[in-house]
């Protein structure tokens, strides 16, 4: 790399030349350079030169005294600096070095004729390098004292970077009051051409700019807003169609688009350049400015003669355009009349909703229409439940036909039995013997009759024959009792109640229902249904219920008969629904429960889910 030579007058003093890089405001390899000829000077070492390693053996050479030329082979001090720079790359050099140069090749001879000092100078400023100097005679001690006056030299270093740095912050604050400024005219106004207006005007007086104009966006085309200096846009001037076609370059792309360009932009800028050959000025400039990372508008300037944009410049005027950017929009939008606002919301509303942005929201939002949709329009079957019970349409009661003992008991509830099964007897013992006397009490009568007959006493006959009669009917009720005594089921059926084997030789009373027996061929079922429901349910609907026993086996039912009075049960104001039964099966018992679901009407899936929590809301609120 071809570096100029540093001349230093050769009677300055040192004071002098060290005031001079103190006062140094010129760019940082010019002073790296400056640096290097002045600590050659002080330290009375006849070369050096700044090294930085880039990490992958390469090895760049920022400056040198005396200069290097790109045809020049290097010096062989310089070439040992690098290859010790090169053998410490695994270790950043954290402090100065003195290291012996021998009179061969090699790095460490005995007797060494010269000395490089190396001082690191990372820990200093931001430079990731390393200096090295050159001492052209043999003595250390010198050597070393050398080292001490140029880590001395070290501090100009650091003080130009600071000098830097604080002329860069400088800079940026007086940029940021500019941006700020150029905020604070904007906010002075309410109306959005007003507050363009003043947008432009300021952006123009703060940066010397011949022109500002500011376009919005508009269907497909950008529309010019406002211009410094111009009350009222006429958008059959030619300037302005020339300017809205850079502005339409610039928000096509989507960068800031900018003449004069380096060759080596990625952007295209025939518009730009265009307008800035037509209106005779030296540079155009354009910046887009984006609302949720969208470009909608543009901010065009176009610099005085003499000038060109700066890049300082251009990190002031993108802060201008990020501040004030949102108020212009907002102003723009808002003072719209109303149709446009709705139109304009709805518009970006339907962006929203059809563009490819936020998958999961649109997704869970189509659903919950669909849901709602479901509940509105999709009709479910509306049914009333309750819990019911079977029992018998008919029981036949098996009372106990006199008064006597119970002897026997040969069936259970539950139990099957035919018609004239003996279910139970009473005891006959009393009846057999009183039978026993009431014959022997006829034979008696019988013979007296006979006797009486034969004596021709008529009288006698009669009285005699009607104690035989007597006696006779007597006789005829113990037998009837006889065979009453076994308690017989009247029909085939199931007997449902009479648990009687703990009152074995119990005694019973005539009437007393001993067993129930209900026909199994003909049943039905009473169902619950609640005050609230009631109102839903008619005589003649139809149904479906399932028995806790056999909850797979479903038995159609039709209404039957609605009980008008209601009844407490478990704590619940219920009302009693006859129901009969379409179907028959095996294992229909009385006294089985389960649930019954009375067909009611095909309604809306919301209307039903939500009719409970309706009537609730209603009766709480009195609506």
């Amino acid at each position: 790399m071809d570096q100029p030579s540093v001349t230093l007058p050769a009677d300055a003093p040192v004071r002098d030349l060290v005031d001079r890089l103190v006062r140094f405001d010129g760019p940082p390899d010019q002073f790296l350079r400056e640096l290097i000829a002045v600590q050659c000077r002080f330290a009375e070492v006849p070369a050096g030169a700044v090294i930085r390693s880039h990490g992958d053996e390469r090895v760049e050479v920022l400056a040198a005294h005396p200069a290097l030329h790109p045809n020049d082979t290097p010096p062989v001090w310089l070439a040992q600096a690098v290859q010790v720079l090169r053998e410490d790359q695994g270790q950043a050099l954290s402090e100065s070095r003195v290291v012996g140069l021998s009179k061969g090749d090699g790095l460490y001879g005995q007797g060494p004729s010269a000395h490089l000092i190396l001082l690191p100078t990372s820990g200093l400023t931001s430079l990731q390098g390393v200096e090295a100097f050159l001492v052209s005679h043999g003595d250390t001690q010198e050597a070393e004292r050398c080292r001490q006056r140029l880590e001395l030299s070290l501090a100009l270093l650091t003080l130009y970077e600071m000098r830097r740095t604080l002329g860069q912050r400088e800079a940026d604050l007086q940029g940021l009051a500019t941006a700020t400024k150029v905020l604070a005219s904007s906010n002075d106004h309410r109306k959005f051409r007003a507050v363009s207006l003043a947008f432009c005007n300021e952006l123009a007086a703060r940066f010397d700019a011949e022109r500002v104009s500011f376009g919005v966006l508009q269907g497909r085309y950008v529309k010019l807003r406002a211009m410094s200096q111009t009350e009222h846009v006429s958008r059959k001037m030619a300037v302005v169609q020339a300017i809205e076609a850079a502005m339409e370059e610039c928000l096509d792309q989507d960068v800031e688009v900018y003449v004069p360009a380096s060759s080596e932009a990625g952007f295209v800028n025939r518009a730009h350049d265009q307008l800035a050959t037509r209106e005779h000025v030296p540079a155009v400039c354009s910046l887009p400015i984006r609302r949720e990372g969208e470009p909608v508008a543009v901010v065009t300037i176009e610099k005085a003669q003499g000038q060109a944009v700066a890049p300082g410049e251009m990190d002031f005027l993108r802060m201008a355009c990020d501040l004030c950017g949102p108020r212009l929009l907002e102003r723009h939008a808002g003072d719209k009349w109303f149709g446009a606002r709705l139109a304009a919301g709805l518009r970006d509303m339907a962006g929203i909703v059809v563009g490819p942005t936020h998958t999961w929201a649109k997704l869970t939002a189509v659903l919950l229409l669909a849901a709602v949709l479901a509940l509105i329009f999709v009709k479910v079957p509306y049914r009333i439940d309750g819990s019911f019970t079977f029992e018998a349409v008919t029981r036949r009661a098996v009372p106990a036909p006199f008064d006597g003992f119970l002897a026997e008991v040969s069936a259970e509830p539950g139990q099957q039995v035919e018609a004239g099964q003996v279910l139970g007897t009473l005891d006959t013992d009393e009846i057999r013997y009183e039978l026993a006397e009431r014959n022997a009490e006829l034979a008696t009568y019988r013979k007296q009759a006979d006797l009486a007959r034969r004596e021709g006493n008529t009288v006698d006959v009669q009285i005699a024959q009607a104690q035989a009669d007597e006696a006779a009917a007597r006789i005829a009720l113990l037998d009837h009792r006889l065979h009453r005594a076994g308690l017989r089921s009247p029909v085939d059926g199931r007997v449902v109640q009479g648990d009687l084997r703990q009152r074995v030789g119990a005694p019973v009373q005539r009437g007393d229902v001993l067993f129930e027996v209900a026909p199994l061929d003909n049943q039905r079922a009473e169902m619950l249904v609640s005050d609230a429901d009631i109102t839903e349910i008619a005589e003649g609907m139809t149904g479906t219920l399932a028995a806790a026993s056999a909850p797979g086996d479903g038995l159609p039912f039709t209404v039957d008969r609605i009980h008008p009075i209601a009844e407490v049960v478990d704590g619940a104001n219920v009302f009693r629904v006859r129901l009969r039964l379409e179907e028959s099966r095996p294992w229909l018992r009385p006294g089985i429960e389960g649930v019954a679901k009375v067909d009611v009407a095909r309604r809306a899936a919301g209307w039903v889910w939500t009719r409970d929590a309706r009537n609730w809301l209603r009766l709480k609120l009195w609506m």
